[in-house]
C-alpha cells in the first residue's frame, strides 16, 4: 500500500510563490516605506557600522532607546534623519517626524539556503552581514494635508551620487508592492496614482515591482495535460462578475466565496482553448485567492479578509490530452477600460514564450516546433540477474521424456508409435505454456551483486512510476501503470500513487519529476527467488511551471517497497513511504 507517513508539500505550496532572491533583502541597510493618505511611513533598519551616513545625531546615542512621546524634527536642520529625505516633485522636503529608535534583531528575510550553493542554479545565495543586531528606526513623513502626484526618495549619497553605504529598499503604496526588493543606488523618482495604487510607478522600470500587469495569462503545454492559468487582480474581475470594489474594499471570507465561485463560472466558458483548430472545454476547473507582498505571490490558506488592491484570484483549467499537439491556442475575450491587453506566456518543454493578447489580436497560438521531443511512457522493465524455471515446461519434457523411454523400450510397433506421438504432443504442450507457470530463481552466474540488482530494479519502476503520475485520470493512471505493478495490486497502488508520491505546487497542481537519482538499498534483500522486501532511499529534482513562476525541489525519500520477478520483468507490489523531506529547506 502507498502510504505517505510523512506529509510533503512544497515550501512553496505553503508559503507562496517566493520571488527570487537579488540580495537586496539582505543588504546590510534595509528601509521599507509605506504610503498612506496622511503621509509615508518609514521603517529603516540601520547597520551598526553605518549610523553616521544617516544622521550624525543618531550615532550621538540619543535615539537608541524608545521615546516616551512623539517628537517632530524640521528636516532642514542638523537633527534626524537629515540624510534619508523624501521631497516633493518640486524639491520640497517632507517634514519628518520620529516615532522609534531602538536596539534590536534585524527581520529575517534571508532564504533558508542563505550562504550556500543553490543546488539547481549552481549560485551562491545571498547571506545577511554576521551581526544581526541594527538600530531599528520607524518614522513618518507627513504630506500636512496635500497629497503629492511626484515624490523623490533622496538616500545618504557620497560624492559621486551613488549610495554611501548599501541599502535595500521596498515601497508599497496602500499595501501594493511598487518595488520588489531593489538597491537603493541613487535618488529615485516615482508618481503616486492616488486612485488606484496598482499604477504607482518608479520612472526608473528596474525598480519596479515585476508583476505590472493586473491579469496575465498563461498556457502550459505538457505531457498528458494542457493548462489555461490566470491571475487576475480582484478589481479587474470585478465588472465581469457584477461586483464594484473601490481601492481600499475589504473581502470578507463570504464574499471572498462568492467572488471564486463566480470567477471559476466566467472562466470556464471565457477565453475559448482549442488544441489544433477544435475548441475544447476543461476537464476541471479550480482556483485559488492569492496575495501580493513582500515575497511574491502569496497563496491564501484559510479565511481571513483581503484588500481588494492586493489580492488575485488564480484560475486553472485543465485540458487532458494523450500526446502534444500540432498546436494549441487561447482566444482572450475579457477587454474593458481595465483589460486593454494581456500578456500571454506560452510554455512548453523547451520553454516559455511571451506575447500580447489585445482587442485587435485576441488568438494567441502556441505551435509544436519541438523536433527531438519523444512522449514519456511507462515501459516494462527487464528482470536481469534472474533466471526463470517453466515448472508447465519441466513437467511435460519430463513426462515426455519418460514416454519416450518406455516408447523405445516396447517391443510392440503400434504402441511404440502411439507413445511416440505422445511424446511430441507433451513437448508441444509444454512449449505452449513455457510462460504459464514458473518459479525465479537469482541467477548463479550473474555477475552483479544482489545489492545492485536490488537497487537497479528499483530505481528503474520507480521512474516509471512517476511516468505513470503524468496521467491526469484514475483510469489513465491504472493504465500506465499495469506493466510494472502486479495486477492484484494495480488498483490499490494507482488509487494513492498521486497522493504519497506527488509534489503538490500552490494551487493544487503536481510537479514533474526531472530526474530520479541516488537510489540506495537501505536494508533488506533479494531472497533466492529474486523477491525483495525492504528499505530504499532516493532523491528526485521536481519541476513545475505554474502561474508563470517556475518552481524546482529536491525531494529524499525513504520508504519500504516490496517488488518482485514475474514473467520475466520486475513487478511492484507496494511502496510504504516512511520519510519524505527537502535537504535545501
Amino acid at each position: 500500500m502507498l502510504a505517505l507517513v510523512t506529509a510533503l508539500v512544497l515550501p512553496i505550496g505553503a508559503q507562496g510563490d517566493v520571488t527570487p532572491y537579488s540580495g537586496a533583502e539582505v543588504a546590510d541597510n534595509i528601509a521599507v516605506l509605506r504610503i498612506e493618505d496622511e503621509g509615508i511611513h518609514l521603517d529603516l533598519e540601520i547597520y551598526p557600522r553605518d549610523l553616521t551616513a544617516f544622521a550624525a545625531t543618531l550615532s550621538s546615542g540619543e535615539w537608541l532607546e524608545p521615546q516616551p512621546e512623539l517628537v517632530t524634527y524640521d528636516v532642514a536642520s542638523d537633527k534626524g534623519l537629515e540624510d534619508f529625505l523624501i521631497v516633493r516633485g518640486d524639491g520640497t522636503p517632507l517634514p519628518l517626524q520620529f516615532l522609534t529608535a531602538e536596539r534590536r534583531k534585524r527581520i529575517d528575510r534571508a532564504s533558508p539556503l542563505a550562504g550556500m550553493t543553490d543546488p539547481i542554479t549552481g549560485s551562491k545565495i545571498p547571506a545577511p552581514p554576521n551581526d544581526p543586531e541594527v538600530i531599528y528606526v520607524r518614522a513618518f513623513y507627513d504630506f500636512e494635508g496635500l497629497k503629492p502626484e511626484k515624490l523623490i526618495i533622496r538616500p545618504p549619497l557620497a560624492k559621486d551620487e551613488n549610495t554611501a553605504v548599501s541599502i535595500g529598499f521596498m515601497v508599497f503604496d496602500r499595501a501594493v508592492p511598487v518595488t520588489r526588493f531593489s538597491f537603493l543606488n541613487k535618488e529615485s523618482r516615482f508618481t503616486v496614482n492616488w486612485s488606484d495604487p496598482w499604477f504607482t510607478a518608479f520612472a526608473n522600470a528596474n525598480l519596479n515591482r515585476s508583476a505590472r500587469s493586473g491579469t496575465t495569462s498563461y498556457l502550459y503545454v505538457a505531457p498528458r495535460e494542457l493548462r489555461h492559468e490566470v491571475l487576475i487582480r480582484s478589481r479587474d474581475l470585478a465588472p465581469w462578475i457584477d461586483q464594484t470594489l473601490g481601492t481600499g474594499s475589504n473581502l470578507d471570507p463570504a464574499l471572498q466565496s462568492q467572488i471564486l465561485a463566480d470567477a471559476l463560472n466566467e472562466f470556464a466558458i471565457k477565453n475559448p482553448v482549442a488544441i489544433e483548430g477544435e475548441q475544447v472545454m476543461p476537464s476541471n476547473v479550480r482556483g485559488s485567492f492569492l496575495t501580493l507582498g513582500e515575497r511574491g505571490f502569496q497563496v491564501v490558506d484559510g479565511p481571513s479578509t483581503l484588500n481588494a488592491d492586493t489580492t488575485f484570484i488564480g484560475v486553472i483549467l485543465s485540458y487532458p490530452i494523450s500526446a502534444l499537439p500540432a498546436e494549441a491556442s487561447v482566444t482572450w475575450s475579457m477587454f474593458n477600460n481595465m483589460i486593454r491587453e494581456v500578456p500571454v506566456t506560452l510554455t512548453d518543454v523547451a520553454g516559455p514564450f511571451l506575447d500580447w493578447a489585445t482587442p485587435e489580436n485576441a488568438k494567441i497560438t502556441w505551435e509544436n516546433h519541438l523536433k527531438r521531443y519523444a512522449e514519456p511512457e511507462v515501459s516494462r522493465v527487464k528482470a536481469q540477474g534472474v533466471v526463470f524455471v517453466p515448472l508447465w515446461t519441466l513437467f511435460t519434457v519430463g513426462l515426455s521424456a519418460l514416454i519416450g523411454l518406455i516408447a523405445i523400450l516396447t517391443s510392440q510397433k503400434h504402441l511404440r508409435i502411439g507413445l511416440s506421438v505422445l511424446t511430441i504432443g507433451c513437448l508441444l504442450i509444454g512449449s505452449v505454456f513455457w510462460n504459464s507457470r514458473s518459479i525465479s530463481l537469482i541467477s548463479p552466474t550473474s555477475d552483479q551483486a544482489a545489492d545492485h540488482v536490488a537497487a537497479d530494479a528499483f530505481s528503474q519502476l520507480i521512474a516509471n512510476v512517476y511516468v505513470a503520475a503524468l496521467e491526469v485520470s484514475p483510469e489513465k493512471r491504472s493504465e500506465a501503470l499495469a506493466p510494472i505493478v502486479l495486477n492484484v495490486d494495480l488498483v490499490e497502488v494507482s488509487a494513492e500513487l498521486e497522493a504519497s508520491l506527488g509534489i503538490r505546487v500552490p494551487g493544487g497542481g503536481l510537479a514533474q519529476i526531472a530526474e530520479v537519482t541516488d537510489v540506495v538499498i537501505v536494508d533488506g534483500g533479494l531472497n533466492r527467488y529474486g523477491a525483495f522486501e525492504g528499505v530504499a532511499q532516493w532523491r528526485v529534482d521536481a519541476r513545475a511551471g505554474h502561474w508563470g513562476h517556475d518552481h524546482r525541489r529536491r525531494v529524499e525519500y525513504r520508504a519500504r517497497v516490496d517488488f518482485r520477478p514475474e514473467r520475466g520483468s520486475w513487478k511492484l507490489r507496494a511502496i510504504t513511504v516512511l520519510e519524505a523531506r527537502a535537504p535545501d529547506v
